[in-house]
């Protein structure tokens, strides 16, 4: 009977320890966390335990209508500045453009200012070339010596240097004014536009696919949606088509005047600019597929058995459950649709 006892409780005690051991197997499983990379673009997960409710959707193109739509930004409005020597005022969301701006606006000035030092240092030149000619007459008539002929010559020669060196001076003004015209151009802006712009001017810039942009064209009218103007409608009109696609984003940057009663738009607002019905060949992705961070639309899509990828897309309207997507996914991609949200709180740390 002791012996019995005995090797009952050994058994119990194995039986007791193999559980807890298989318990922490279990254990030391389930907390394997998916590895999340290039700051949370790539999410890979180590077995398929943690993606088992995922859904796909495989991307095609389909033949719809749509509106066409991009998500567009309030780069700059121009306000009354009793400072500015009645110069209007700028403001711009995005402090390199104001830094290009005022330095444009500098060139500008010292370019004229240059000019007229040239001019002045050209009358300077004249009146010595002048002087040299009755030296030398006086010389030839042995009124002056040869000593006095010479100075005659070097002071001519030292104001061609200085409207010379004033002239290089100009050019490298012109130059450095070049720089920040064309960094201005790059953003969307025309630099005689923005001199010139009346108080209250307002623009919005947007982008659109290079397959896509050419579906607009230059003084068309369009509407924008602010999300902190849920009712309102803004007129604009498409003041000028980039000559620039992105070598990155393959995007084209359209401006936009827009008319802004009472100055209520600010610079930095995010809002949609629809440019009116498109037809064509597009791709669509199921809504539950979008996932929106600060403004802007992404979606993951399956790059490997248990790797996902982080895309930034440019969404444009609803078409009945589907959102179609002008840029950021190609025929064949398979996006997360039930699955997203989880990506989303992996890939942003929330």
């Amino acid at each position: 009977m002791r012996h019995f006892i005995k090797y009952a409780w050994a058994s119990a005690f194995l039986l007791l320890w193999s559980c807890k051991k298989e318990e922490n197997t279990l254990q030391t499983a389930s907390v394997a966390k998916p590895t999340v990379s290039a700051d949370g673009i790539s999410i890979s997960f180590a077995d398929t335990i943690g993606i088992n409710g995922f859904l796909y959707y495989n991307v095609a193109k389909k033949s719809i209508r749509t509106d066409l739509v991009a998500p567009g930004r309030v780069v700059a409005e121009v306000v009354h500045s009793s400072d500015a020597m009645g110069q209007n005022l700028v403001l711009f969301d995005n402090p390199d453009l104001t830094y290009n701006y005022t330095e444009m606006l500098q060139h500008l000035i010292n370019i004229n200012k240059q000019k007229g030092i040239i001019a002045q240092k050209k009358v300077i030149l004249q009146q010595k070339k002048l002087q040299l000619a009755r030296v030398k007459d006086l010389a030839d008539n042995q009124a002056a010596t040869g000593q006095d002929l010479t100075n005659a010559q070097i002071e001519v020669t030292n104001a061609e240097t200085e409207v010379a060196q004033e002239v290089t001076a100009l050019e490298n003004e012109k130059t450095s004014l070049l720089e920040h015209e064309t960094r201005l151009k790059l953003a969307g802006f025309d630099p005689k536009s923005l001199v010139n712009a009346k108080q209250n001017a307002t623009w919005v810039i947007c982008e659109l696919p290079e397959n896509q942009f050419q579906k607009v064209t230059q003084g068309q009218h369009c509407f924008i949606q602010f999300p902190a103007f849920n009712d309102k409608k803004f007129e604009g009109k498409i003041e000028e088509v980039g000559e620039v696609v992105d070598n990155l984003t393959r995007l084209v940057k359209l401006r936009v005047a827009v008319i802004n009663p009472s100055s209520i738009l600010k610079a930095g607002m995010f809002g949609s600019v629809h440019f009116g019905v498109a037809e064509g060949d597009f791709i669509t992705v199921p809504r539950e597929a979008l996932v929106v961070v600060q403004g802007k639309q992404y979606v993951f899509v399956k790059t490997k058995e248990r790797t996902f990828v982080r895309r930034e897309v440019m969404a444009g309207q609803p078409v009945e459950n589907a959102t179609v997507i002008f840029a950021g996914l190609q025929p064949n991609d398979q996006v997360v649709t039930q699955g997203a949200m989880q990506l989303k709180g992996l890939s942003f740390g929330y």
